[in-house]
């Protein structure tokens, strides 16, 4: 089931009988009050309380102030007066933290999706008969796809391709009508809070620039590839071409994150996660991603704190021609700790202080879900991050890449940043 079949799966909520309602409402699962405090018991959702006690999920968020709908065993809450709004039955979902998780269809999700469709113009394709000489990429870019998105869904590989086979191809989604960052949010479905994140890490050009890792880059992260240099040489985007973009580079990463992790699992994850999860593809790329195995099996299982603990690749991969290419770069470096040459002799991984800084967001957006109450195994993960950027940043300065006089600047800076994403739980180095 795509997004855009939600009013499908409430038609089919709305249309549950009456008594049938009532039979699975078992009067033991009915929470008791203490002066409108309620505290959380195993196996209840925002969706259960709300219904016990008359009340709107979304009421009850407000009241809490609850950003998303994560509940964990223990947790007090308040119950507000009484309303008369719509509340929808939901799938539960347990992660393996020991924090139970849901998904809810709230009347937020209702109206984020109804927005969608204003900003997203989906385009189906006909069946595909393979002809001779195709591949899965070549496929997908005649049909403005993605090769992950072409080979989930028809269950292939790139070697399983034959001549004559009919394939599914994608559904391509359009951004449209998007002028801000606002109507990026609402074209993505990806929260507002990220996005703004996403535009300080990556910074807004209006023209073709080159960042950090010689990659010539325009908008916001997009990297251009030969035919699109061309195009874009020479350009001065607006802002509105410019968010366009980004919610297009957005949704074509989000079809690639669903085919590699599954519709379903992907369906399930916190939005926090979803977004954190979005900015390490973003940061990153599908590749990295789909090879951190460990990472995408614990996404797969529902296991958020495993996966969160695992948002810790602080390296980027340079594919050189020849193994003396490689050698040639590395000698431009006074201290070569920084760098890992892969078995190949051909790839070089970096080590680099900002993606550890990087992260940290990820890792630090993601936990929202624990409301405070960030498992040992998140910490662990985040404060070994941390320790990592440091050393990283040492190595940088010797390497004239960090100016000598502006380090303990920078590393102060570091500190500072590091210990307000995780609330101050990090062991910090002066």
């Amino acid at each position: 089931m795509s997004d855009f079949d939600l009013w499908k799966l409430l038609s089919f909520f709305r249309s549950t009988p009456p008594e049938q309602t009532q039979k699975s409402n078992n009067t033991k699962n009915v929470p008791h009050k203490d002066d409108n405090v309620y505290t959380v018991k195993s196996g209840e959702t925002l969706f259960s309380i709300a219904k016990a006690n008359g009340v709107s999920v979304e009421d009850l968020k407000k009241a809490n102030r609850l950003s998303g709908n994560a509940l964990s065993v223990g947790q007090r809450l308040k119950i507000p007066a009484k309303s008369n709004a719509a509340i929808f039955t939901s799938p539960k979902n347990n992660n393996n933290s020991g924090i139970q998780m849901y998904k809810e269809i709230s009347d937020e999700d209702i109206a984020k999706e109804n927005a969608r469709n204003k900003f997203v113009k989906i385009t189906k394709s006909p069946d595909y008969v393979i002809k001779q000489g195709d591949t899965a990429g070549s496929i997908a870019e005649k049909f403005g796809v993605s090769t992950e998105a072409v080979l989930a869904l028809n269950s292939l590989n790139e070697k399983a391709l034959k001549v004559g086979e009919t394939i599914k191809i994608p559904e391509r989604r359009i951004a449209k009508n998007v002028k801000s960052i606002d109507d990026a949010a609402k074209a993505t479905g990806f929260s507002l809070d990220y996005l703004k994140s996403l535009e300080k890490m990556e910074e807004k050009h209006n023209s073709v620039y080159t960042d950090k890792n010689g990659v010539k880059t325009i908008g916001i992260g997009h990297a251009l590839d030969g035919k699109e240099y061309t195009k874009y040489k020479n350009a001065k985007l607006s802002d509105t071409q410019i968010y366009t973009l980004l919610a297009q580079d957005i949704l074509d990463r989000e079809q690639n994150i669903r085919a590699i992790i599954g519709d379903d699992a992907y369906k399930k994850m916190p939005q926090n996660v979803k977004d954190s999860v979005m900015d390490f593809v973003f940061n990153r790329g599908e590749t990295m991603f789909e090879n951190h195995s460990g990472f995408v099996s614990a996404l797969k299982s529902g296991d958020y704190s495993s996966a969160i603990a695992k948002m810790n690749v602080d390296y980027s991969e340079i594919k050189f021609k020849s193994s003396g290419e490689l050698e040639k770069y590395i000698n431009n470096f006074e201290n070569k700790k920084m760098f890992v040459v892969e078995k190949d002799g051909k790839t070089l991984r970096k080590y680099l202080s900002g993606l550890d800084k990087r992260r940290l967001y990820e890792i630090s957006h993601a936990s929202k879900i624990y409301n405070g109450k960030i498992p040992d195994e998140i910490m662990k993960s985040a404060q070994n991050v941390y320790n990592r950027g440091l050393y990283f940043m040492s190595i940088e300065t010797d390497n004239g890449l960090i100016k000598k006089d502006a380090y303990l600047n920078v590393k102060a800076e570091y500190n500072q940043e590091a210990s307000k994403m995780l609330n101050g739980k990090l062991k910090l180095k002066q």
